[in-house]
């Protein structure tokens, strides 16, 4: 009875001590650049990580040496919930809630937002691709590592 009261006991701190696997956004990491600008303009987006808990973004366009828009970008947790924060767009923050993740994409809505409602990133080795939607209409961002 003692080496079955034993074993139970390792095997339950063996279970305990595993930490559920974390979300990692770290593919995204870098600077990126659209590849599908509109003419005379050059789009930019770059990722740093803060902490396991926080990724913080920039996304701007350029026509010439103008800034023509700007947006401070950041994925952070919620009460254990990812979201996708922009800040610069609306008057105030929006926020977009991760509604599916794997380990090389995500997507996350805000069905009260204008628009868009749904922010969808994946990465497939080479390019990030980024695309905003609502029910009828999808504009897609093909970026390259810079």
């Amino acid at each position: 009875m003692n080496k079955f009261i034993f074993v139970l006991t390792i095997l339950l701190v063996c279970t305990c001590g595993k930490s559920k696997e974390e979300t990692s956004l770290d593919w995204m990491l870098g600077s990126w650049e659209l590849t599908n600008n509109s003419q005379g303009t050059k789009t930019y987006e770059s990722w740093t990580k803060k902490s396991k808990d926080e990724y913080i973004g920039l996304g701007c366009t350029l026509k010439d040496k103008d800034t023509v828009f700007k947006e401070s970008l950041s994925i952070i947790k919620i009460n254990n919930i990812w979201n996708y924060k922009v800040v610069g767009v609306n008057d105030a923050p929006t926020l977009f809630k991760f509604i599916s993740n794997t380990t090389n994409s995500f997507t996350c809505e805000n069905p009260q937002n204008e628009f868009p409602k749904k922010i969808s990133y994946s990465f497939d080795g080479e390019h990030l691709k980024a695309i905003i939607s609502d029910s009828t209409n999808e504009i897609p961002f093909l970026f390259k590592q810079k």
